[in-house]
C-alpha cells in the first residue's frame, strides 16, 4: 500500500484512565474540525483512498471525509485497535498491578483475559499492509496500535509497540515510496 498519510482518530467520550481498545465509543464535540484537516490533506495531496478502522471514532470522520472529497472510503475491520478483552471499558486502576507488569514484559506475547496479543495486532495490520501494497496512495485513519505498526513499516524499521504513537487527532505524513516486507 503507498501510504501517504496516517491519522489518528481525535478524542473521545471517555474518562481519563478507562481503557477502551476495541469498544465502539463515541467521538468528542469538535471532531469535525479533525475531519476537515483530514479532508484538505487528501485534497493537497490527491490521494483517492482513505482506509479506515470501522470503529465510530474513525468511521465518523472517516465518512465526512469521504463526503467532502473525491476520496473512496474502505472501512478494514483489521484496522481496529487491539483488543483488551475484559479490560475494555475498565479503569486501568481496576486492573490487577501484576497483569499490567506481565504485559509490560511480553508486548508481543502478553494478552489480557479474552483480549488479544500484540503478535495478534501485528498479524493483523500487516496482513491489510501485505493485501494493499500494490495498490494506489491512500491515508489510513486509524487507532494508535496499528498506526504505530503501519508507521514502522512505511518507513522500513522494525515494529516496536512501546514507540510513541502518531497523538490523537494528528495526521502525519509519510513516504510516498512503496515498501515491500
Amino acid at each position: 500500500m503507498t501510504i501517504r498519510c496516517l491519522a489518528r482518530h481525535p478524542a473521545v467520550q471517555v474518562p481519563r484512565g478507562v481503557c477502551y481498545g476495541q469498544s465502539d465509543v463515541a467521538l468528542t464535540t469538535g471532531w469535525e474540525v479533525f475531519a476537515s484537516q483530514l479532508a484538505d490533506c487528501i485534497r493537497k495531496t490527491g490521494i483517492r483512498m482513505l482506509v479506515a478502522s470501522p470503529l465510530m471514532r474513525c468511521r465518523m470522520p472517516a465518512e465526512w471525509v469521504a463526503a467532502h472529497t473525491q476520496c473512496e472510503l474502505l472501512l478494514e475491520p483489521r484496522l481496529k485497535e487491539i483488543s483488551f478483552g475484559d479490560w475494555e471499558m475498565r479503569p486501568w486502576d481496576d486492573v490487577p498491578p501484576s497483569a499490567l507488569d506481565e504485559w509490560a514484559l511480553d508486548l508481543l506475547g502478553f494478552s489480557s483475559p479474552q483480549g488479544e496479543s500484540g503478535q495478534e495486532l501485528i498479524s493483523r495490520v500487516t496482513a491489510v499492509w501485505s493485501e494493499f501494497n500494490a495498490g494506489p496512495s491512500c491515508a489510513v485513519l486509524s487507532h494508535g496500535g496499528p498506526l504505530r505498526i503501519l508507521d514502522a513499516l512505511v518507513s522500513g524499521k522494525n515494529i516496536d509497540l512501546a514507540v510513541e504513537a502518531v497523538p490523537l487527532g494528528s495526521i502525519k505524513m509519510v513516504s510516498e515510496k512503496i515498501f515491500e516486507e
